[in-house]
């Protein structure tokens, strides 16, 4: 959030404050990355003060930006809530591709029910990520998982690849998040 809010002020873009004591850019990240999860095709949304052309939005905050973070889009709508994600896809890299192609994946999608716990304030809460596994593709180096959004929640890779009796180390595999879609009401919102 610091990098963009420092390049937000530096390519001097009119962006909304919030109020108070301590303001700050209205801006968010619509769904902040897990510790350890690279992101490819990431949403960020601003509230600004007047319309800029996309183009000059993208090339001034890109000037803006380090190495390796760049805006790849972005569209100018009116005012609205805040956006909310349908479904995200991730993709799991193995540095050992021996593991995952034994992996059952179309007996594990069979199933009506995985139970995994989540911890959460000091207390365990068992949750079924089932309903939120949407497809799982077996790639040449690992796997793409697509989740949808619940009720509930969401599963997490993490969650899925123990399911799936991965008991490897994280240094063993790469999460990387490629793709965030978000809610056909959402569609057509200010993006980058």
């Amino acid at each position: 959030m610091k990098v963009f809010e420092r390049a937000v002020r530096r390519a001097n873009i009119p962006i909304v404050m919030s109020e108070g004591f301590n303001p700050h850019p209205k801006l968010s990240i619509l769904l902040a990355l897990g510790v350890g999860i690279a992101g490819l095709d990431e949403v960020l949304e601003l509230e600004l003060l007047e319309s800029i052309p996309s183009e000059i939005l993208i090339e001034r905050l890109n000037q803006q930006l380090p190495e390796g973070i760049r805006i790849l889009s972005a569209e100018i709508i009116p005012h609205s809530p805040k956006g909310s994600v349908s479904d995200i896809t991730y993709d799991i890299v193995f540095k050992d591709t021996t593991h995952f192609k034994a992996l059952k994946i179309c007996e594990f999608l069979q199933e009506s029910s995985i139970i995994v716990n989540r911890t959460k304030d000091g207390r365990q809460k068992s949750f079924n990520i089932r309903p939120s596994i949407q497809e799982i593709v077996v790639k040449h180096n690992g796997l793409s998982l697509n989740l949808k959004m619940t009720s509930e929640g969401m599963a997490r890779p993490e969650e899925i690849l123990h399911a799936l009796c991965v008991n490897e180390e994280k240094m063993f595999y790469e999460i990387v998040r490629t793709k965030i879609n978000l809610s056909p009401a959402e569609l057509g919102k200010n993006y980058g």
